[in-house]
């Protein structure tokens, strides 16, 4: 007789996509359909979401509803175990999170570890995971202390239980954290037994199967884990994956909605994983969504707008039966077996032979919105002109072109970013400051990276290169002028410029400080000091 485990992750129940309601609705609808299936279907005994319950830290009250709502199909026999995401956690490590509310009221059983005091030595690491009998009694972790680190499935098939713990999104100090894990994890074992199997649920990312989107490790990190980790419970990452390929124990389902064009070409949705006295047996299923469509439409060869307008027209009549035929597939489908209506990818490329303020997208997009029903069309122009062929005139044809014809924006972003960076003081550097610039753009707008992993990437990315810190810049008369007649240096410095003197900025910007407090009895007493990053203890979004 085996054990059976819903694995899911990143539902991002409140996801407004596009500022459409429907695509709030998706979220809701298709966590509820998977709970149903993994109840109904596949007759799980336990459900693990590992991070991003909830799409962000600020909830209405209407999506917290929702999560309740949908927790309903789940019977009181089956826990649902769930480890804080980037988007589930507060700023604020003392605040009560969403998570730790339905925590106290019954409805998921929240499991994180508890890091204070634990990097600083105040606390050793073996006790980092806190146990239930110890939340029982208020010294777990969470505001009240009623929040575990573990807990023990018991299985009756099984001579000992199957033992979950969660550990919480970590951002930067990932590494670390699984360090932490490893030595923490073989102390529970220790003290309380061991285990049939023990799993681990986790938010981050595997970089070996998917890109660095920050909050990543490598597997040779990973490995430390392996063996004392029987499966290894992701989230973070929305692209499904598991490894190694050879015998796989880390599993990412990727998340069940898509949540930009990109994310939709993958095959999202959950796993439905058997445990068994000597093996553990994940299976993938493809989650019920809402479908993409992606139409794209070439402006080539059409002198006039009124031209392309009326060849539009057939075209997306044309287009209607694929259109139908593609959302009426069973991921996408209605209940009843009807097309569901899509969300369109459209794309505007190609040569545009008359004047730019005369193509019409709205007009197209309302084109296409009438032949095909869509929720929503989201637009991308990519179209050349005369005017941007003399912008990219000095440049290698074959870079900035494809073989067809269409403009790669790419190579002209890439000339913005260096010419920026040769601005800024990373100007020592312009062309891998030009790439870390491109690839933060494709994190946020082609992979829907949140502002924390972004974060994440350009601090690690700033460290790898330049190790030795970025150079003073020497202040030019103009920006030192600009920043006097702003308060930003004192008379004294700004004077030395005028003269054409040589300026250490390090003293002129303590001297600024000094003067900005000096005699502001709002400041009286306090110590002056320079703005340095912030580190802390805790992990970040």
């Amino acid at each position: 007789m085996n054990y059976r485990l819903l694995h899911a992750a990143d539902v991002h129940l409140g996801h407004r996509q596009y500022n459409v309601k429907k695509r709030q609705g998706d979220m809701f609808l298709t966590f509820r359909k998977t709970l149903q299936e993994s109840v109904n279907k596949h007759e799980v005994d336990a459900i693990l979401i590992p991070g991003d319950l909830f799409h962000s830290r600020d909830l209405r009250p209407s999506i917290l509803e929702s999560a309740e709502k949908a927790f309903e199909v789940v019977p009181d026999d089956i826990p649902v175990l769930v480890s804080p995401g980037n988007h589930d956690q507060n700023l604020n490590r003392r605040a009560m999170t969403w998570l730790e509310y339905l925590h106290q009221r019954d409805v998921i059983t929240l499991l994180q570890p508890d890091f204070e005091g634990v990097s600083s030595g105040e606390r050793p690491v073996e006790e980092l995971f806190p146990s239930l009998a110890s939340a029982e009694e208020n010294e777990g972790t969470g505001v009240d202390g009623t929040v575990s680190g573990y807990v023990d499935l018991d299985v009756p098939a099984f001579d000992a239980p199957v033992r979950v713990f969660g550990l919480e999104y970590r951002g930067g100090y990932i590494d670390t954290a699984l360090d932490q894990a490893r030595t923490a994890i073989e102390a529970v074992n220790n003290r309380a037994g061991e285990p049939a199997h023990t799993v681990l649920m986790a938010h981050f990312g595997v970089v070996d199967e998917v890109p660095d989107l920050g909050a990543s490790v490598r597997y040779t990190t990973l490995q430390q884990l392996e063996g004392l980790v029987d499966y290894l419970a992701l989230g973070h990452i929305h692209k499904p994956y598991e490894g190694p390929a050879d015998d796989p124990w880390f599993f990412n389902p990727g998340s069940l909605e898509a949540h930009d064009t990109q994310e939709a070409r993958w095959n999202l949705g959950y796993y439905v994983t058997d445990v068994e006295r000597d093996s553990i047996e994940p299976h993938h299923h493809t989650s019920k969504r809402r479908p993409f469509y992606s139409y794209d439409w070439d402006v080539d060869g059409y002198e006039s707008w009124a031209n392309l307008a009326e060849a539009f027209d057939e075209a997306v009549a044309d287009e209607r039966p694929d259109v139908v035929d593609f959302c009426s597939a069973e991921q996408y489908a209605t209940s009843d077996g009807t097309a569901r209506a899509p969300v369109i990818d459209f794309r505007i490329q190609g040569h545009l032979e008359f004047d730019r303020r005369d193509l019409d997208v709205d007009a197209l997009e309302s084109k296409l919105a009438d032949a095909a029903d869509p929720i929503h069309v989201q637009t991308k122009v990519s179209v050349t002109t005369a005017e941007i062929l003399d912008l990219v005139e000095g440049l290698d044809e074959d870079a900035v072109f494809t073989d067809t014809g269409t403009l790669r924006t790419e190579v002209l972003e890439g000339e913005v970013f260096t010419t920026v960076a040769e601005q800024t003081p990373y100007a020592e550097e312009p062309g891998a400051t030009a790439e870390v610039l491109a690839r933060a753009k494709e994190l946020v707008i082609e992979e829907g990276a949140s502002g924390e992993s972004v974060a994440d990437y350009l601090q690690r990315r700033r460290q790898e290169v330049f190790a030795d810190g970025v150079g003073a810049v020497e202040p030019e008369f103009d920006d030192v002028a600009d920043r006097a007649d702003a308060g930003g240096v004192d008379a004294e410095t700004f004077a030395a410029v005028q003269a054409g003197e040589n300026v250490d900025p390090i003293e002129a910007a303590r001297r600024a400080t000094t003067s900005d407090t000096d005699g502001d009895p709002d400041h009286e007493g306090e110590d002056v000091k320079a703005d340095t990053p912030m580190t802390a203890e805790r992990g970040e979004d």
